[in-house]
């Protein structure tokens, strides 16, 4: 495949995932993680820090929590606030009082930033002593940056699992640092990646090769031939991603579950 094409995978990321495309799973397995958390305490007020146009706003709403959406796009809060209260606002200085919130969500938003230490410092700022956080980042030990440098144009700075440990150890009890990984009944993953990582066997390349052709056709008959073929639709879906500790060395994706230290 040129690098063209692997550029334009890779920018994908960086755009509202649709829900007939790869990337619709893999960010909103995400939100539905998180929304399990959120039920799993049963508490006050949520921000969802750079909610874009409010999807992960919807999804986290479903279980009965007051969500608040911020973000710095305008244009995107105009679509999000169909899903709930938001608001424009830079993560490095939140326009909320001290513990305005039981929990913060804030999804592939810490590698964007200069300023990350400080915004470590606002999530804290804004949350209940033993206030949840649950942030996504991406995994360098995945993406391998060249000399620090992310390959992602859009980000400033990949941890590894251990270094994001740091970063949030400064203001929060990380209770969970997890992997995002794929279903093992996925035989075959949708991102270009992924799938230049596989082994270099017949049997291997000719999953990518039937992957690839099915990926040109018409939704009804790509799912069709994948069902087919392997007993699943092409894309994974929310429910087909896993959230592990042993996945964290090789996962594309980290996410982790901390809480606000309390003072002594």
């Amino acid at each position: 495949m040129p690098a063209v094409e692997r550029l334009e995978v890779d920018l994908s990321e960086e755009e509202e995932p649709q829900p007939d495309s790869a990337w619709w799973g893999w960010h909103a397995a995400r939100y539905a993680f998180a929304a399990r958390r959120l039920q799993a305490r049963h508490g006050g007020p949520v921000l969802d820090l750079a909610c874009g146009t409010g999807y992960g706003l919807r999804m986290l709403s479903g279980g009965g929590a007051r969500i608040v959406g911020a973000d710095v796009d305008l244009a995107a809060l105009g679509v999000a606030r169909v899903a709930g209260p938001v608001v424009a606002a830079d993560g490095s200085g939140l326009p909320f009082p001290d513990g305005a919130f039981d929990a913060v969500v804030s999804m592939e938003t810490l590698e964007h930033l200069h300023a990350r230490a400080e915004f470590v410092a606002e999530l804290a700022r804004v949350l209940v002593p033993g206030g949840l956080l649950v942030l996504s980042t991406p995994n360098a030990l995945y993406s391998r940056p060249v000399d620090g440098v992310p390959s992602n144009p859009f980000h400033v700075h990949e941890y590894e699992p251990d270094e994001l440990a740091g970063e949030l150890g400064a203001a929060f009890e990380v209770d969970e640092l997890l992997g995002q990984a794929i279903s093992d009944r996925f035989r075959i993953s949708p991102f270009w990646d992924d799938q230049e990582r596989l082994p270099r066997t017949a049997p291997a390349q000719a999953r990518r090769l039937a992957w690839r052709v099915l990926n040109k056709l018409p939704a009804a008959a790509r799912d069709a031939g994948s069902k087919a073929l392997w007993g699943h639709p092409l894309f994974p879906g929310p429910d087909d991603y896993t959230f592990t500790a042993a996945a964290a060395p090789t996962a594309r994706t980290l996410v982790a579950v901390a809480r606000r230290r309390v003072s002594p």
